[in-house]
């Protein structure tokens, strides 16, 4: 009859479920005559440590990071690229009078040109709004608007809090009723 494989014992953290494995004899150690065993504790995170043990005193320890796995890369395909072959161009005879033809551009061409003129005349705009606005100012003036507007604030709120406190109320009078035979308080 086969012997009936031992189970792991699952033990809840606040990592996850840790897998605590049976305890596995090593054998016997020739020199001291002690026998040797394992514990294997298999965690949450992948990680796993095992404690070894001599006739049940702990000998020794290790820590089994959890394997990365390596991302394969790509190999870039292709041969090597060649320079292409530049063309002999004529050289005019007379190259003291040479003049080059003139350069015309078709109308969307000039289009073009025309959106990057404004493009480079926007950024120059910006570019100076910034420098501007970034430009150290008079710190004095800011000073004395913040103070000034910190004390007109202080002024409204104390303001309204002596009106509250020093506003008459009308004063209390005593009416008797005439139908249940008590006295009314009336403001």
């Amino acid at each position: 009859m086969a012997k009936k494989r031992r189970k792991d014992i699952k033990v809840k953290n606040s990592d996850g479920i840790t897998r605590v494995k049976p305890i596995q004899n090593v054998g016997t150690d020739p020199d001291t005559g002690k026998k040797i065993q394992n514990i294997r504790i298999k965690r949450a995170d992948g990680a796993t440590i095992t404690t070894r043990y001599a006739d049940g005193e702990k000998v020794g320890e290790t820590y089994q990071p959890k394997k990365m796995k390596m991302k394969k890369v790509k190999k870039i395909r292709g041969g090597k690229r060649l320079p292409r072959k530049l063309k002999k161009v004529k050289v005019p005879e007379d190259i003291a009078n040479y003049k080059s033809p003139e350069v015309s551009l078709d109308e969307d061409a000039l289009t073009e040109v025309k959106k990057r003129e404004e493009v480079k005349k926007k950024k120059e705009e910006v570019k100076k709004r910034t420098e501007e606005r970034n430009k150290p100012k008079n710190k004095v003036k800011r000073v004395v608007k913040r103070t000034k507007r910190k004390v007109s604030d202080a002024i409204k709120t104390t303001k309204n809090k002596v009106k509250r406190t020093f506003k008459k109320r009308p004063r209390a009078r005593k009416v008797k009723n005439l139908v249940t035979g008590g006295t009314n308080i009336l403001r």
